[in-house]
C-alpha cells in the first residue's frame, strides 16, 4: 500500500506540473519580458529548435502567441507549470503554429483536473476557424477523457476548460495588463474558406503594456498594415526567411516543390524586407524568430548584413528559451 501511494503521488505531481524532472531554463518573476519558446519556421522536425511559439510575460502572467509542436514542453522548460496558462493567441492556422495546441490543452486539462483546480477557462483567440480548431482538439481529447473519467469521475469536463474565439481585426482583447490589437497581414496570397464559410485569415498582433509595446508579425509578406501596427513599438518580433532556403532545383510542372518555392518566396519576409519593416515602423528593437531553414554562420552573417542595409537598431537572432526584457 505504501508503494502504491508513493507511485500515485509521483504520477500526480508529474501530470499536474507540480514537479519537473529537469531544471527550468527561466524562472517566472515580475520582470516583464518575452520568452521565445520555439524559433523554428516551417512544419519540420528540428532537433535544435522547436516550432513557433512565444510567451509575453506581464506581471508574472504568461500570454502565449502561437502553439507549434513541442509548446507544452517548452512552456514548462521556461519555468511555468502547465496550469498557469490562461490566454492564447493564434496568428494563423498553418500547422507549424497550431500542432502543439491539442497536447497543450490535454496536459493543461489533466494537470489542473487532478489538482482539483478551480478558475476561469483558457481563452484561445485567433482568426476565423479558431473556434473550430479548439472544438476539433476537444473531440480528439474526448477519447482519452472518456477513459480517464470512467476511473476518475470527479475530473471536470474538458469542454468547460477551453473557449475558442474567432476575432475580426481590431482590438481583440484587453485586461488590466495588456491590450491586444490584430491586423490582417498578407501571408495568405491565396483564398481558402473554412467549414463555417468564413475566409481564412492570417493576423499580426500588437500588445500594449505599461512596460512597453510588442508586435508579433506571425507569418507575412511585406504589409503596410503590419508596418502601421508596429509604428513606434518597443520590440518587433518578426519572422524571417534566411537566404537560400528556396534554392533547391525546381521544375515548371506545377509540382509541390515548385508551389512550395513560390510560397516561401512570396508569402514570407526576406532579411531585407524585415529591415525595411523595422525601419519604416521605427521600432526600438528587432527580434527574429520563425527562422525557416537551418542557420549557418554564413547565412547568419548574410541575414545581419541584409537587415543592416535598412535598420540600425538593436538586433537579436532568437534562440529557443531566450528571454528578452521588455522595457521602454
Amino acid at each position: 500500500m505504501t508503494r502504491f501511494l508513493l507511485l500515485a503521488a509521483t504520477a500526480f505531481a508529474a501530470m499536474s506540473g507540480a514537479a519537473t524532472a529537469q531544471p527550468s531554463a527561466a524562472t517566472p518573476t515580475k520582470q516583464d519580458r518575452i520568452i521565445l519558446l520555439g524559433t523554428k519556421g516551417g512544419p519540420v522536425v528540428d532537433l535544435e529548435r522547436s516550432e513557433p511559439a512565444s510567451l509575453l510575460v506581464i506581471g508574472g502572467t504568461p500570454y502565449l502567441i502561437d502553439a507549434g509542436a513541442g509548446t507544452a514542453h517548452q512552456f514548462v522548460a521556461a519555468g511555468f507549470p502547465i496550469g498557469a496558462l490562461r490566454t492564447i493567441f493564434i496568428t494563423h492556422h498553418h500547422l507549424d503554429h497550431t500542432a502543439g495546441l491539442e497536447p497543450l490543452m490535454s496536459l493543461n486539462w489533466i494537470g489542473t483536473g487532478l489538482r482539483g483546480a478551480k478558475g476561469p477557462p483558457v481563452e484561445i483567440y485567433g482568426p476565423p476557424a479558431t473556434e473550430f480548431l479548439v472544438d476539433a482538439a476537444l473531440r480528439y481529447l474526448s477519447v482519452s477523457e472518456r477513459i480517464f473519467r470512467a476511473g476518475i469521475p470527479s475530473l471536470p469536463q474538458a469542454k468547460t476548460r477551453f473557449v475558442g474565439h474567432d476575432k475580426q481585426p481590431g482590438l481583440i482583447y484587453s485586461d488590466d495588463k495588456v491590450r491586444v490589437t490584430a491586423v490582417e497581414n498578407s501571408h495568405f496570397g491565396h483564398k481558402s474558406v473554412g467549414p463555417d464559410g468564413k475566409v481564412d485569415k492570417s493576423y499580426s498582433y500588437r500588445f500594449d503594456t505599461l512596460s512597453g509595446s510588442v508586435v508579433f508579425t506571425g507569418d507575412t509578406e511585406p504589409s503596410d498594415a503590419v508596418a502601421a501596427l508596429a509604428k513606434g513599438a518597443d520590440i518587433l518580433v518578426s519572422e524571417v526567411l534566411p537566404p537560400r532556403v528556396d534554392a533547391a532545383p525546381v521544375d515548371n510542372s506545377g509540382s509541390v516543390r515548385t508551389e512550395l518555392a513560390a510560397h516561401m518566396t512570396l508569402e514570407h519576409l526576406t532579411p531585407q524586407e524585415v529591415g525595411k519593416l523595422a525601419a519604416k515602423a521605427g521600432v526600438k528593437k528587432l527580434v527574429l524568430m520563425h527562422i525557416a531553414g537551418f542557420l549557418t554562420p554564413q547565412s547568419t552573417q548574410v541575414v545581419e548584413q541584409e537587415i543592416r542595409a535598412n535598420y540600425s537598431g538593436p538586433l537579436i537572432i532568437g534562440k529557443d528559451l531566450q528571454s528578452i526584457d521588455l522595457a521602454k
